[in-house]
């Protein structure tokens, strides 16, 4: 396995019994198990896989837990098959994480919700399970409080859910096989495709499944195929992705803790470094240039205007945050860890 990028795998019952430390020796980071499906069903070897993890020694470099919940818009549709589903996969990953000690909060992976799947009713449409996804993430933050991660593949996400951006502030698991017997160097395609929308840069890439497309050499811990997922990032998106605070080595200024609650309409009419730094991450989410740089520069102008007011009231109601001013930790947690690369 490449020493040049940090990579992961993720499972169901199918690749059975998973030997944890085998695939964490052999240099993977993170594993993602397969937690439920539908409203209704539960992988008989999540819990297992979660238990193994958990018994991980601590010691440097830290090993991850996470879980998917394969989504089936194809037999509940609807905004409502969206909640009751995310209904199961909540239940089922908080109990479980309760049984093996791991906490949801810190040291666990964003969520997973693997769409691929979907209403091939004539009834159904892209607004459809984009309203089904929707509701999924609504009540995933409701009963978790982790915002959630979107699994899916550029034609499904084009074809299926209309190119959407909707969720681009969210962390992108992205699947896309390379040739087989190779590693992963580029990225993935596009999405949306439309250049015209916001790229959703991906936080994860599945660059390798099964069959022709299998790893090129056995994964230590796994009988047979496995899917291989890149990180496309450092330590600190993989802290970010767990909510763990990044090694110092690889903690910058954009990742320091935002120094307190602060409401930035109560800054002033001039420019703030304060509002610069909320300015610059709302940029690099796709919140529109205009009102928020410098004519100038093209920089962050630092000065809270309608507009930069707007950019951010509409950031924390997609989050499910307060519809305010007021940037605390849970905002800049948000903003700093939203669809990063």
């Amino acid at each position: 396995m490449s020493t040049t990028m940090i990579q992961g795998i993720d499972v169901s019952h199918n690749q059975g019994a998973i030997n944890v430390a085998a695939v964490r020796a052999a240099g993977f980071r993170f594993c993602v198990a397969k937690a439920t499906e539908g409203a209704d069903y539960e992988d008989p070897a999540f819990r297992r896989t979660l238990a193994a993890i958990a018994a991980l020694p601590t010691a440097a470099p830290r090993f991850y837990p996470g879980a998917y919940h394969f989504g089936r818009p194809d037999n509940r549709a609807g905004r409502s098959g969206g909640e009751d589903e995310a209904g199961n996969f909540s239940r089922v990953l908080l109990a479980a994480a309760k049984e093996c000690g791991l906490s949801l909060a810190s040291g666990f992976l964003e969520p997973a919700l693997d769409f691929e799947k979907y209403c091939d009713n004539t009834s159904c449409g892209t607004a459809d399970h984009s309203d089904w996804i929707d509701g999924f993430l609504t009540v995933l933050r409701a009963e978790t409080g982790r915002q959630g991660m979107i699994y899916t593949g550029a034609n499904v996400w084009r074809y299926q859910v209309g190119d959407t951006d909707r969720f681009a502030a969210l962390p992108l698991w992205q699947a896309s096989y390379s040739n087989q017997g190779s590693e992963p160097a580029a990225s993935p395609p596009r999405i949306p495709g439309q250049s015209s929308k916001t790229a959703w840069a991906p936080a994860i890439w599945q660059w390798s499944g099964g069959g022709e497309f299998a790893y090129y050499g056995a994964v230590p811990g796994v009988a047979g195929a496995v899917d291989i997922n890149r990180l496309m990032g450092d330590e600190t998106l993989l802290a970010a992705l767990a909510q763990v605070d990044a090694p110092a080595s690889t903690t910058t200024t954009a990742t320091t803790p935002w120094p307190a609650a602060v409401d930035l309409a109560t800054l002033g009419g001039g420019s703030h470094p304060y509002t610069a730094r909320v300015q610059g991450c709302l940029l690099a989410l796709g919140y529109g240039a205009s009102g928020l740089v410098s004519s100038k520069t093209g920089r962050p102008d630092g000065i809270f205007g309608q507009r930069t007011e707007a950019a951010l009231r509409s950031f924390k109601c997609e989050q499910g945050l307060a519809n305010d001013t007021v940037v605390d930790d849970a905002t800049w947690w948000r903003l700093i860890n939203s669809g990063l690369r």
